[in-house]
């Protein structure tokens, strides 16, 4: 069913990290340079053969002729890497998975991956943002379905019971391992309480936290991600928030909030500040937090018009001034253009190899060549000092090797992701344009090795590859894992 509408705000897209510093048993250490401490990843390995598998969701798809049903579909990694022979896809009409189709259900509006039971298989949870269905006698409105990982993929879920009386239950869901017990956590949707895992094949975790705000209580919460910001392997949170109402000049106050983890559980959270003791506005950003320097601890980067960065200390994001890239940086090609969107989509994660997380950032209303809105992507590469925007890499439908071809209003780069779906340690960005083809949307894997991406090999698939017709409308692209 659809969804009611949310309050209007300048734009709250959240990615959170691809690189979370010891957030479980789930994560693994890719390949490090001599000089750099590895970053630490969750896995996105669904069947448990040791690579990284790509989920992505079309969540206005139909489904058996349900209009904006949903689906996701999986590709699952090997020695290759990700290929499109390797899909499968799953919606409410899949096997094992609880429910029916029903139209305006949006089963995909939002991916979280974590292996919530810790049987070593990382299960994926999928909302469906438009799903009626009662509980305790209780009407409920949007829900969560966890799929099981197992040999071979998917093949059972169970719907997360719902998170206390109110009928509201759609909205983003957090993992991590809050409380550094090994076991993945989930938290949210609109904060709620802490659910620690590990969860029963029943969907009830092993204990709560209650009284766990993740903003101050007359704020409302925009967006979360997640990291350890302190290096003490310990998940912490990173939440954007904004006041209810306009001040005397018809703005909101936005403002961002460092929530730690510790062995009780989240902390409450602290406003970020300057080094001058300002709190550090957000500037309408997209959030995402990963470690750029090597240190172990996940650096926060904010991205939308420009890139800016703050970096991870033993207390948290550091209070200072943002380091700021834009496309008039040196290094990076092109330029800085107020309507850009550069960074609205942001992924991080070590797309070379060299133990230093990169910067995946899409700039979805780039023009170029006569069009408007086409599209690119950048990959702005880490360092022992972080980014600086050397060797920076920007791609588009119109770069060589690359599928497709770049036309008005495509917005490539509106959504981004990472993957290392060939286990080398590298990982592979994964771009969505979800206007592609009237919204029917459309995903573009690239490669990567020691110089970074590459376009070389890159494959595209939209929801007829998939099998999935008729595809207009499904925005395919518009959730990837989080």
């Amino acid at each position: 069913m659809s969804q009611p509408a949310l309050p209007r705000t300048r734009r709250a897209v959240v990615v959170a990290t691809a690189v979370l510093a010891a957030v479980g048993a789930a994560a693994t250490l890719p390949a490090a340079s001599a000089h750099a401490a590895p970053s630490v990843t969750l896995r996105q390995d669904f069947d448990g053969d040791g690579y990284e598998d790509l989920a992505v969701a079309a969540p206005d798809g139909d489904v058996d002729g349900r209009h904006q049903a949903g689906y996701v579909a999986v590709l699952y990694g090997d020695a290759s890497g990700l290929s499109a022979g390797s899909r499968k896809v799953y919606s409410q009409a899949s096997t094992g998975v609880p429910g029916t189709p029903e139209a305006y259900d949006h089963f995909g509006s939002r991916l979280t991956e974590a292996d919530l039971d810790g049987d070593g298989f990382t299960d994926l949870v999928v909302e469906a943002s438009g799903e009626e269905w009662v509980q305790d006698g209780n009407a409920r409105h949007g829900n969560h379905t966890v799929l099981w990982g197992g040999p071979g993929g998917f093949a059972s879920g169970k719907v997360l019971p719902a998170v206390g009386s109110g009928s509201w239950q759609a909205g983003q869901i957090v993992a991590g391992d809050f409380n550094g017990d090994g076991h993945q956590d989930l938290v949210g949707p609109g904060g709620g309480p802490v659910r620690f895992g590990p969860f029963g094949r029943d969907g009830v975790p092993a204990s709560t936290q209650s009284g766990a705000p993740l903003v101050d209580g007359d704020m409302y919460q925009l967006a979360t991600v997640a990291g350890d910001a302190d290096g003490d392997g310990i998940t912490d949170l990173v939440t954007m928030s904004r006041s209810y109402d306009w001040d005397d000049d018809h703005e909101y106050g936005y403002y961002l909030n460092y929530v730690r983890g510790s062995r009780d559980g989240l902390r409450p959270p602290v406003i970020l500040k300057d080094a001058q003791g300002e709190h550090l506005d957000p500037q309408n950003a997209t959030l995402a937090l990963g470690d750029l320097n090597g240190d172990r601890r996940a650096d926060l980067v904010m991205g939308g018009y420009a890139l800016r960065i703050v970096y991870g200390t033993p207390n948290g994001p550091a209070a200072a001034t943002p380091q700021v890239i834009t496309q008039d940086t040196p290094g990076v090609p092109g330029v800085q253009e107020g309507t850009d969107d550069f960074g609205s989509a942001l992924s991080v994660g070590d797309v070379d190899g060299d133990g230093y997380g990169d910067v995946l950032a899409g700039i979805p209303h780039e023009d170029f060549g006569g069009l408007q809105d086409a599209g690119t992507f950048a990959v702005v590469p880490g360092g022992p000092d972080g980014p600086t925007g050397a060797g920076t890499k920007v791609l588009s439908q119109n770069s060589a090797d690359v599928p497709g071809t770049a036309e008005n209003g495509d917005l490539f780069g509106g959504n981004v992701h990472l993957v290392d779906g060939n286990g080398d340690g590298r990982a592979e960005p994964v771009v969505a344009a979800t206007e592609e083809d009237a919204v029917a949307g459309a995903v573009w894997v690239f490669r990567s090795g020691s110089d970074g991406v590459t376009a070389k090999g890159s494959f595209a698939f939209g929801p007829r590859a998939l099998g999935m017709a008729p595809p207009e409308g499904a925005r395919l692209g518009a959730s990837f894992p989080r």
